[in-house]
């Protein structure tokens, strides 16, 4: 037990400084200790995610496929598979392991609180990521918008401590900055408790930092599921999610436990995002200035073997093109070249950008001719920073929610053209875009800037009214005894058919 504590850490320390394969290293050790343990399958998965190695599970076979899949964190289950029934089945289980019922103090629960009609409507945003990262960047000016004339807004802030610039902006528009990254489970349950808070907003889900075991507690009567993870929490404690037409169609809704309501686009952006004033060159970057430049700037764990091949078609048909990167790890980039190799396609084609601060990152965008998708989990913030800065992406839009984003982002922003529905013609449009349809390719970039100011996209009034006219309606629905009952049946067999 202490050898296997002492793994666990040493991986942790690993993970947060980037150092994934002795992280690994330090996992498979463990595995061999404690073949069952839950959250070291999540660690050891999570790690060979982010490191491009595919199949997740090694060769040698130590660990069987069956037995690291049935212990798969949510979040990577969204970029292993395209399967959302399976998808809801596994964030069942996590949620189960990770909030029993029998740990939930029932003296927070606030199901039959009454809400008042007379007052403001108390939100309370439950989040980590309220700092340099790609959800409080993507939250930011929505907070600058909300109408304090109809709700009062409370920030819980569970991450790091931050000084940031970002964190600071958040900090000034909000009414209220709770942190309870030092509280435990029941002290912050009591604190929103406390605060009378009308709907309880999950900005983490199944994301690191998320603090599930508070939403266990219930202690707002009226609690959702809403940008921060992209699928179902699959839970007995959240009553809506909060999607849009293209990531939640009609016929979807029986993959999602929560009852789905819809803005006109689910995810905010910041039209005051800071973009270095200094242009850089495609020599800067090591860019050829002749050639046609792919890009995608996902998180590696985001790159699936399935992906890649697809990129690799792109990219033999399309000789005189490189595929831009960020640099994740020397080792992860070279395995990145000898996939490449593999496929027939030189490694010295794909080039890997340095990370930068975020307004510097911004600038360099425009050099880039085509963002491309990755699948099943696709672009995010990263799709609306290149159509901010003007650069297209091109997408395909798969079943679950996280593969569907991305074409939600370009209907949004008037570019339905650009989402494809299958692989094949997610190739073929890119190779088309790449060669003979280089001058469509133009015509559409200037769409891209001038729809900035029209579109629904980056129009954050619009969706602060949208999203507090659904406060209105979840608060309607409890006052009427209508509020939603998340559906778990059958979620056993479902989880073990997938």
């Amino acid at each position: 037990n202490y050898k296997v504590t002492l793994l666990k850490q040493i991986s942790r320390v690993l993970s947060d400084n980037q150092a994934l394969a002795a992280a690994e290293i330090a996992l498979t050790q463990c595995l061999e200790l404690v073949p069952d343990a839950r959250d070291v399958a999540e660690q050891y998965v999570a790690a060979r995610l982010a490191q491009c190695k595919w199949p997740m599970t090694p060769a040698d076979g130590k660990f069987s496929r069956r037995n690291l899949v049935s212990r798969l964190h949510p979040l990577s289950v969204c970029a292993y598979t395209d399967d959302p029934l399976f998808q809801l089945a596994a964030a069942d289980k996590y949620v189960r392991a990770m909030a029993p019922i029998e740990d939930r103090t029932t003296r927070f629960d606030r199901r039959s609180a009454p809400i008042e009609t007379n007052r403001r409507l108390r939100i309370g945003y439950v989040s980590s990521d309220l700092r340099h990262h790609a959800v409080g960047y993507l939250m930011a000016e929505l907070f600058e918008v909300h109408d304090t004339s109809r709700i009062e807004v409370f920030a819980y802030y569970c991450g790091p401590d931050s000084n940031s610039d970002l964190t600071q902006r958040t900090k000034a528009n909000v009414e209220h900055w709770k942190p309870i990254r030092e509280l435990s489970d029941d002290d912050a349950a009591q604190m929103i408790a406390d605060d009378g808070i009308d709907i309880l907003i999950d900005v983490n889900g199944h994301t690191r930092d998320a603090r599930i075991g508070v939403f266990a507690r219930r202690p707002a009567p009226i609690q959702v599921n809403w940008l921060g993870y992209p699928g179902t929490m699959g839970s007995s404690f959240h009553h809506y999610i909060i999607g849009d037409d293209w990531t939640i169609p009609d016929y979807a809704e029986g993959w999602y436990s929560e009852k789905v309501l819809r803005l006109p686009c689910y995810q905010p952006n910041d039209r005051k995002r800071i973009v270095d004033e200094n242009v850089p060159t495609r020599a800067d970057f090591g860019l050829p200035d002749d050639a046609f430049v792919f890009c995608c700037f996902n998180a590696s764990h985001k790159f699936t073997r399935f992906t890649f091949d697809r990129w690799m078609d792109v990219m033999k048909a399309t000789e005189n093109s490189v595929l831009w990167l960020l640099d994740y790890a020397p080792e992860t980039n070279q395995r990145l070249r000898e996939q490449a190799e593999a496929r027939g396609v030189s490694g010295d084609r794909l080039i890997f950008a340095p990370k930068l601060p975020n307004p510097r990152h911004l600038a360099r965008y425009p050099l880039a001719d085509l963002f491309l998708d990755s699948t099943p989990y696709g672009a995010h913030t990263t799709a609306s920073d290149a159509l901010w800065m003007g650069v297209p992406v091109l997408t395909w839009s798969g079943r679950c929610f996280s593969s569907r984003v991305c074409g939600s982002l370009l209907h949004s922003a008037g570019l339905p053209d650009l989402v494809t529905e299958t692989p094949e013609d997610f190739v073929a449009r890119a190779i088309h875009l790449s060669g003979a349809g280089k001058g469509e390719l133009e015509i559409i970039r200037a769409r891209v800037i001038a729809n900035r100011d029209t579109s629904t996209l980056f129009d954050v009034a619009k969706l602060s009214r949208s999203l507090e006219d659904l406060y209105r309606q979840m608060r309607d629905d409890y006052l009427s005894g209508n509020l939603p009952q998340p559906r778990l049946a059958n979620l056993d067999a479902y989880f073990e058919i997938g």
